[in-house]
């Protein structure tokens, strides 16, 4: 099968597209014949090594995590899935991910791809659909509640507002200036982050950009909470007035059925911005950091 390798840590001159044995799915485990797969930031991180302490990559590597295409194959003792099933699968940050033409992931990494969602729109929503709901379910957030959202015109902010409306929630979109009209298009309330209000006047906030991390403890009332997937700094919570969580995706085939739900409902809109071919993978990779404002995808 073709698959984009990393060799090396490094530039995106470290992607070379070469053939490589399909792999086989093991007991538990489907293959995937992939036909999108997204790039996210986080496969930037992890071409540059900066993980490579805490997620040591077995080099040459095949990155991306969020995958459709069809089952190809089914290892012992899968059931409830016949080959060429639409699927959507997580596959985990190990070296062994979806920029291929092939992949196998655990029968429990994958959901049903509703016919109303193209694959490309499927791969786009795995983990920052999956994100977005989770953070908001982190909070316990009941319909009426003011929530903030920093970063809410990020692929997972974006995730958490659209969930947040869906139940009923009240969401603020924290954004630069320049983006206000466009977050209150999307949250119908916006605010600029770099000139938050002083004193509590959200009951939650979820942060999605780590340079405001701390500063959102200090807009949510006595006993609310902030959920945050980057690091908030430490002694920023001064008494635990707030409970602050801080968590990160994690693979759940029911949540991610639920996104997949939403978006063929129209109530879960995640924009693809640019899409290239798997070759072009070292474009796509410097799309992502260079700002796309929507979701990378690679067409295989």
């Amino acid at each position: 099968m073709k698959a984009a390798l990393l060799k090396n840590y490094g530039g995106i001159d470290q992607f070379e597209i070469e053939d490589i044995e399909t792999p086989k799915p093991g007991p538990g485990e489907v293959l995937i014949k992939i036909e999108a797969s997204a790039v996210n930031p986080f496969d930037l991180i992890l071409r540059q090594g900066f993980m490579a302490q805490y997620i040591p990559l077995q080099l040459p590597a095949v990155l991306g995590g969020d995958a459709a295409g069809t089952v190809a194959e089914l290892g012992e003792g899968v059931d409830g899935w016949t080959i060429g099933d639409r699927v959507v699968a997580d596959f985990a940050a190990n070296g062994r991910g979806a920029h291929a033409e092939y992949g196998v992931v655990p029968a429990t990494s994958i959901a049903r791809l509703p016919p109303e969602l193209s694959s490309e729109q499927g791969a786009a929503l795995v983990k920052a659909g999956l994100t977005g709901r989770q953070v908001v379910d982190a909070l316990d957030v009941k319909a009426g509640d003011r929530v903030l959202i920093s970063g809410g015109l990020g692929s997972v902010g974006r995730a958490a507002i659209q969930y947040l409306k869906q139940i009923g929630a009240r969401p603020v979109a924290g954004v630069r200036p320049e983006r206000l009209d466009e977050a209150r298009v999307l949250a119908g309330e916006a605010l600029d982050i770099t000139m938050l209000p002083a004193g509590p006047a959200f009951d939650y906030a979820i942060s999605a950009a780590a340079p405001v991390a701390g500063n959102l403890i200090a807009l949510v009332r006595d006993g609310g909470k902030v959920a945050s997937i980057v690091p908030v700094p430490a002694g920023a919570n001064a008494g635990d007035r707030v409970k602050v969580q801080e968590l990160y995706h994690r693979t759940d085939a029911a949540t991610l059925d639920a996104v997949l739900q939403a978006a063929a409902q129209g109530l879960l809109v995640l924009a693809i911005s640019q899409t290239f071919s798997l070759e072009e993978i070292g474009a796509a990779q410097s799309a992502v950091g260079a700002g796309a404002q929507g979701k990378v995808v690679l067409r295989h």
